[in-house]
């Protein structure tokens, strides 16, 4: 099914204008949640028997997520389409004296396989935070996915956390309809403006950013893409397209097993046995 997103809102957003989606993802918080989701993932893969081992990072942005599990001892791949936020990443690794424990990679998703199959195979393959899937249409994340699936070793896993979850959405169109928001980020204040449609589960979001400067605020620009919203059962059924099967749903990525509607999608798959 093909939901009509443009590709070009991706490369509109993330890499011409880029610089300004960095203000949300490496503010403070972000990068703080990022490491708890680090430990949370650590936490899970150990639980799973997988203490130690190579993990690829989809969308890895500047690498928050990515630079925690390789200081926790994990060997990382991490590529994603901005090629300034790979350049970002690769700086804060030597930095970190991490370069040889992690690696960046500038990489169209949907040409995974070509760009980390020399890596291959993979322990556990990550899709955090919303990253990439949703943005184009659903042939497309199956076609991803079964990228994923290709590069992931006999007992891979694949690890979508902290994703947006449609039926969280749905309510909130339900009870409040246009949603903005109000973010301070320290220099800087992010007002976002979305607009769910229930009929093609697609969300609008409109970000505004603004510079500090006193007690005003400085407009520096506008930006917005669109994307697909999977509830938990659309999930499970793309990814078991691609050759994953469900197992286990988790409340929280470090926490117990289970489902809430308002929270983000933590979920963990296999490879399908025939």
């Amino acid at each position: 099914m093909n939901s009509g997103l443009s590709i070009d809102i991706v490369h509109s957003y993330f890499v011409e204008k880029g610089e300004y989606f960095r203000i949300i993802m490496d503010s403070h918080e972000m990068v703080n949640r990022g490491k708890k989701i680090a430990r949370g993932i650590a936490k899970q893969l150990m639980l799973l028997g997988v203490d130690k081992g190579r993990i690829l990072d989809v969308g890895c942005g500047t690498g928050r997520v990515a630079l925690s599990l390789a200081e926790l001892g994990y060997n990382v791949i991490g590529i994603d389409i901005s090629p300034s936020y790979i350049e970002i990443a690769k700086s804060r690794a030597i930095s970190k004296g991490l370069e040889n424990r992690v690696e960046f990679i500038t990489c169209d998703a949907r040409d995974l396989e070509q760009c980390v199959s020399k890596y291959a195979p993979f322990n556990a393959i990550l899709f955090i935070w919303s990253s990439v899937i949703g943005y184009y249409d659903e042939d497309t994340d199956v076609k991803i996915l079964s990228h994923a699936r290709r590069v992931a070793e006999e007992n891979g896993l694949l690890i979508i956390a902290d994703s947006i979850n449609r039926d969280y959405m749905l309510m909130l169109h339900n009870v409040v309809g246009e949603m903005t928001w109000f973010y301070d980020y320290h220099y800087y204040v992010v007002v976002e403006k979305s607009l769910f449609n229930p009929v093609t589960s697609e969300v609008m979001i409109k970000h505004s950013f603004y510079r500090k400067d006193g007690k005003n605020l400085m407009f520096l620009d506008e930006a917005h893409f669109k994307m697909r919203v999977y509830s938990l059962n659309e999930l499970v059924y793309i990814a078991k397209k691609a050759g994953w099967c469900l197992l286990r749903v988790l409340r929280d990525v470090a926490g117990e097993i289970g489902y809430s509607f308002t929270k983000p999608l933590n979920i963990i798959f296999n490879i399908c046995r025939k």
